[in-house]
């Protein structure tokens, strides 16, 4: 459940943060650097979420499904 609830906030957080860098602390960049930091900043909520459903699959085991 856990892990659930953090999976929530993340993507929360990716949105929230982004809309609020983008529209109040990016008037200066072009449409192509705002869409960028966007990118990024999903790339890295991606990269934390995987890194903790990772943990939590290797932890039960379903990660070793393929070596039966």
């Amino acid at each position: 459940m856990l892990r659930v609830i953090l999976s929530i906030l993340i993507l929360a957080g990716f949105l929230v943060g982004s809309l609020i860098y983008v529209g109040f602390y990016t008037e200066s960049f072009s449409t192509l650097q705002k869409i960028i930091s966007i990118l990024v900043a999903m790339i890295i909520a991606f990269t934390i979420l995987a890194v903790v459903w990772v943990t939590w699959a290797g932890r039960r085991g379903i990660m070793d499904w393929w070596r039966d």
